[in-house]
């Protein structure tokens, strides 16, 4: 059994998906990790249920995608009913663009056993559960940390650098004195996870009822989750008692005490943390932001926080960016994080409204919206959900000389792709977890190889072509040719342009061979490896 060491380069505190999934990322890196747990063994209820497609991508880029997505269920879109119980609107499951379905169901103790598990990969890679982060302090060079380990047992730590992913009631983010901002909402919710549910249909399920709105999702393994509102006169822990939960759902299913895997009340809120850093100590996941459940985004939210954290950090550690990249950390995941917190309040006015007012007005636009499909179509399908696209941070001339149609700042969508006489498979399984190069016209080759090669790093990144092969595939470039789909059309807008990819799939700037060498120095202006 491996030891707690005494000196590593990040520690986490907390190992949910957001610390594990961080972890693992960090480890295909070669960066020293030690993920603190508090508890003693890993969580067996499920907490978290859905995935969007960016959080399956992030998945996708630890390496476990194809141990985790056979225990799960695609979803087939979500259904809202009216107050007489009879459905107003249904939405699909939407188009694929970034390699999964919009919305995937899982088991969350399975996601955080994989993710638990793939540690093993690494040497110098770890979590040690039972061991609880008592206190830290900041120094020069890094943060000292003392550890309560099993045995009540004090340890001493060394990291250069803690990121706390502990929760909503966050340890470090309470130490380092930092308010969350926002709103926790009056009423509370029952949450009911069951198995050998009758329904299973891969469909979310609203129920936009007056006197009690109730949602229900699929799960994996014949299981459903019920969530309902708790009305104000009545007594949040005796509606977990059996006889008052098999009463709530005589109307959906006939349940028995071993259907029911976990009742919990649970306080919704709608918060943000009025900082995500301090020196070299950072905040991801629920420590940073509390997103209410409408719309599935809380856990997806904390992995795109854990994404955008790694390959910074990673190229920090290794000495090939200044520590200064760690501003954009914030600067680019804020303001997403509080859109996905709005939108998901949003979606919560639709199934919940708490005034008389608001459910006649609600009711009228759903009349209205029946009127009209594409409008009712645009609100239901929840297509005012921001897309992955930063509007600030580490990206080269994101608001200058930027064209319409341009990828830059935005998230890369993940094409199906094959080499020449090979079986289909997704972009990034030829990506890699590293930055890399794509080009689209042959007469870039000589270009995309000297970028490769003068780019910050001492090896050379990868380069793809994608389009009809001209040549076999090298050393230097790996020729991909696209399965057409509708997805090329906003690659080829760059068909005359190098792409620099970062390693959280985002575009961070694209290029014509004439402008490369500028291009790139301001890009390692903004790693602020000028000289280097």
């Amino acid at each position: 059994m491996t030891s707690l060491p005494q000196e590593t380069d990040v520690v986490i505190s907390g190992a949910g998906p957001v610390g594990l999934t961080l972890a693992n990322l960090l480890g295909q890196s070669a960066i020293g990790v030690v993920v603190l747990e508090k508890n003693k063994r890993p969580f067996d209820i499920p907490r978290a249920i859905t995935l969007d497609d960016e959080g399956c991508r992030t998945i996708q880029a630890t390496g476990l995608h194809k141990k985790f997505l056979p225990s799960t269920i695609p979803g087939k879109g979500a259904r809202y009913y009216g107050e007489d119980g009879s459905p107003f609107a249904e939405v699909g499951p939407g188009p694929i663009e970034f390699g999964f379905p919009r919305r995937t169901h899982f088991f969350q103790p399975k996601l955080d056993q994989i993710l638990a598990n793939g540690l093993k990969r690494f040497q110098q890679a770890n979590v040690f559960y039972n061991c609880k982060l008592i206190d830290f302090s900041e120094i020069d060079n890094g943060v000292e940390i003392e550890v309560c380990t099993p045995g009540n047992k004090s340890h001493s730590l060394f990291c250069k650098y803690l990121i706390g992913t502990d929760g909503a009631k966050s340890d470090i983010r309470q130490k380092l004195n930092i308010k969350m901002i926002g709103e926790t909402y009056p009423e509370d919710w029952v949450i009911v996870d069951t198995s050998n549910d009758p329904d299973h249909e891969p469909v979310s399920k609203f129920y936009c009822r007056r006197d009690r709105p109730y949602v229900s999702i699929p799960a994996p393994n014949k299981g459903r989750r019920y969530e309902y509102r708790i009305q104000p006169e009545e007594e949040a822990q005796k509606l977990l008692e059996f006889q008052n939960i098999r009463e709530r759902l005589s109307s959906t299913r006939t349940i028995n005490p071993e259907d029911i895997v976990r009742s919990t009340v649970y306080t919704f809120e709608a918060k943000i943390a009025e900082k995500w850093r301090v020196g070299k100590i950072l905040l991801a996941g629920d420590a940073a932001h509390l997103t209410p459940p409408f719309a599935g985004q809380g856990l997806n939210s904390g992995l795109r926080d854990a994404h955008n954290l790694a390959w910074k950090l990673a190229i920090i550690l290794k000495g090939e960016a200044s520590e200064k990249l760690l501003d954009t950390y914030e600067l680019e995941r804020r303001e997403p994080a509080k859109a996905m917190i709005e939108l998901a309040m949003a979606m919560g006015d639709i199934v919940m409204p708490k005034k008389e007012q608001d459910i006649e007005f609600r009711n009228k636009l759903v009349e209205w919206l029946d009127r009209f499909p594409a409008a009712r179509d645009y609100i239901v399908s929840m297509k005012f959900k921001p897309s992955p696209h930063y509007k600030k941070g580490a990206f080269v001339d994101l608001h200058h000389q930027q064209f319409s149609g341009s990828l830059v700042g935005q998230m890369l969508p993940q094409l199906a792709v094959k080499q020449l006489n090979s079986p289909e498979q997704q972009l990034d399984n030829f990506l890699g977890n590293d930055f890399a190069l794509i080009i689209q016209d042959k007469h870039l080759i000589e270009n995309a190889t000297k970028v490769s090669k003068s780019f910050f790093y001492k090896t050379q990144i990868k380069t793809i072509f994608i389009g009809q092969p001209p040549f076999k595939s090298s050393d230097y470039v790996t020729n991909l040719v696209p399965i057409a789909d509708s997805l090329l059309k906003k690659l080829r807008a760059h068909r005359d342009q190098i792409i620099l990819i970062r390693p959280d799939r985002y575009v961070a700037a694209s290029f014509s061979g004439e402008n490369q060498k500028g291009a790139l120095a301001k890009f390692k202006e903004i790693l602020n490896t000028r000289g280097k």
